[in-house]
């Protein structure tokens, strides 16, 4: 059912409400404080009025009137809108004939098909509201999305709101910039929790000074090295997902998935970096270049990274270069590679059966050597190698030669949370064949450990007979 989503001047209404049910009663305390005038009318009001403690709260109220008696054509004169939501059908059907008659809209609760609107749900933060709707056909995802965004919602933002509006053309002149003035307002409402419990006028001085600073040049552009977990967009912090809302510059590599950057903004621009195996595209000093020259053009700049940005991904030397040119820099962690792909395979890191040690490594190493792994993996550990797959055969054969078993349970999964996500399962000694039998391409996270053994694909009769047959 499509719906053209209007708001409507309140005190330009008056609403009719036909019945004293609950839904009825629910539409007056909805609307009693908005400005709009409102009659109900049916027998009972008054007393289903009092039943839910509005009738202090409407007394003396002008622009309310509970009429306690039965719906009456006449009632219909010099209204609105017109709600309907008693129990009696043969009134329904009255009252909605009637109201159709004169062409007013009319909503006949909890009956979509014989209404001409509908009610959105909604919440408001002061001058600010937000209203949700599917039409009538999904009212509990329409509850579930309204509650998400009003649980993120700072009371305080509707202060905010209101002071923002009372200096806004004073923030226009100092800050005559577009760009700079977008990241202005759009710092505010980052920080709209610091506000809480503040006069106005001690919001609206504190917003004035900060636009003044931003004149004068003390705030300039930043950057926000941020992780886009392992693929899913599902998985996006709430804090990452804001950063790609806000975003001038998104710099992203080849691990981000195309559904992570289909949530930045519109106008943001799109800039590549990924790199891949003998190909290292714009290179890691290019990387710099860009992040730095965006910032310094006082923009925002998100360097969007796989997983998290402090694991495996040259942060350090961004970071470095950077702070060199005094850059303001924010790292957003996200949810890593080895964790989205435990929790998409359902397979605990650590166990009191199987493993009481984690250890995380890159199958990139800077000399090409393993060396030593023996002490990260073995009976009692759990080990997660990150770009394995290209050294699967010297993993296997470093590991075995260092005294761990063979029959080891591997795990390895391909694009995981992704909707292409594979898993495959099997032993370390069979690792490189695993590899190459099912042409296994990066991204792809080898587990290797006995923790594996807790896999829900462990169900499975193939994968229980390969592990008791290398076991054996």
């Amino acid at each position: 059912m499509a719906s053209i989503p209007v708001f409507l001047t309140a005190e330009k209404h008056h609403i009719l409400i036909v019945g004293a049910t609950t839904a009825a009663i629910a539409k007056v305390g909805l609307f009693s404080d908005t400005g709009a005038r409102i009659t109900i009318v049916a027998s009972g009001a008054a007393d289903a009025l009092t039943d839910a403690g509005l009738s202090a709260a409407i007394t003396g109220n002008k622009n309310i009137i509970a009429l306690d008696r039965p719906f009456a054509e006449d009632d219909l004169a010099q209204k609105t809108l017109v709600y309907i939501a008693t129990h009696d059908e043969l009134t329904e059907e009255r009252a909605l004939r009637l109201t159709l008659a004169k062409g007013l809209p009319v909503n006949v609760v909890d009956k979509p098909a014989k209404s001409t609107f509908t009610t959105p749900a909604q919440f408001s933060r002061g001058p600010l509201q937000v209203a949700f709707s599917s039409g009538g056909v999904a009212p509990v995802f329409v509850r579930r999305l309204r509650s998400s965004l009003e649980r993120t919602s700072p009371p305080s933002l509707g202060a905010l709101a209101r002071a923002a509006g009372s200096v806004q053309a004073k923030v226009r002149s100092l800050i005559p910039d577009t760009t700079r003035r977008r990241l202005f307002w759009d710092a505010l409402y980052d920080n709209a929790g610091k506000y809480a419990d503040m006069a106005d006028a001690d919001i609206e001085r504190l917003i004035v000074e900060g636009a003044r600073n931003q004149r004068l040049g003390v705030t300039t552009g930043q950057v926000q090295l941020v992780g886009a977990g392992p693929g899913d967009p599902d998985l996006l912090t709430i804090k990452a997902h804001r950063a790609l809302q806000q975003a001038d510059i998104l710099v992203y590599d080849r691990l981000v998935s195309r559904d992570v950057i289909a949530l930045a903004r519109r106008d943001a621009e799109l800039v590549y970096v990924g790199k891949c195996e003998g190909k290292h595209g714009v290179g890691q000093e290019g990387i710099h270049k860009i992040i730095v020259e965006g910032a310094l053009a006082g923009k925002r700049v998100v360097r969007l990274k796989g997983g998290d940005p402090t694991l495996f991904a040259r942060t350090s030397e961004e970071l470095a270069a950077l702070r060199q040119h005094g850059i303001h820099t924010e790292i957003i962690p996200g949810i890593s590679a080895f964790q989205g792909i435990a929790a998409s395979a359902q397979i605990p890191m650590t166990d009191r059966d199987y493993s009481n040690k984690l250890t995380l490594v890159t199958g990139h190493l800077k000399d090409g050597a393993y060396k030593d792994w023996a002490r990260l993996a073995g009976k009692g550990q759990t080990l997660a190698v990150y770009m394995g797959v290209r050294g699967a055969p010297k993993i296997s054969a470093g590991l075995i030669a260092e005294g761990i078993q063979g029959s080891t349970p591997v795990a390895v999964v391909e694009n995981g949370t992704r909707a292409n996500e594979r898993r495959f399962y099997g032993t370390l000694a069979g690792l490189p064949a695993l590899v190459a039998e099912n042409a296994i391409k990066s991204p792809a996270l080898l587990i290797i450990g006995d923790v594996v053994r807790n896999a829900a694909d462990l169900a499975k009769p193939e994968f229980t007979k390969l592990l008791n047959a290398a076991s054996a």
